[in-house]
């Protein structure tokens, strides 16, 4: 069966809804038996499925962010009604508040801390050396 079968327009929307939601594209795939391979071939074929592809998975990061910050809440909450803490769960939510962090500071550009060098180097005159806030 070929790529333009499985992959409709519809089975695109449902993908990239359920990557907005967070889920990896590991697990959506698989639950639609489709192929990442595929998919993969797909999004170096056609950049506006890339484009909206990018989109979802930042969508994602956003949502999962949200997620984050429920878990943390959530565990203070129970902190303070239970007046301990559960070390298993709070390390748990320290994990998934990490790895959120680390997509978004390297998958989204507005969340990453990263500042950007622009250099340029002629022999004739001095080396300028200059640092702009991101955006």
């Amino acid at each position: 069966m070929s790529n333009k079968v499985k992959f409709t327009a519809e089975v695109l929307e449902a993908i990239f809804s359920e990557l907005a939601l967070g889920k990896s594209i590991k697990k959506v795939l698989e639950a639609k038996s489709l192929s990442w391979e595929g998919f993969r071939k797909l999004l170096h074929k056609k950049p506006k499925i890339r484009q909206e592809y990018e989109i979802a998975k930042s969508d994602g990061v956003d949502y999962l962010l949200g997620e984050a910050t429920s878990q943390l809440e959530s565990a203070i909450t129970d902190f303070k009604i239970n007046g301990k803490g559960d070390l298993a769960i709070s390390h748990l939510v320290k994990e998934a508040v990490a790895l959120t962090k680390w997509k978004a500071t390297h998958l989204l550009p507005k969340y990453s801390n990263k500042q950007q060098v622009k250099h340029s180097f002629n022999a004739e005159t001095p080396l300028v050396v200059k640092w702009e806030k991101s955006q």
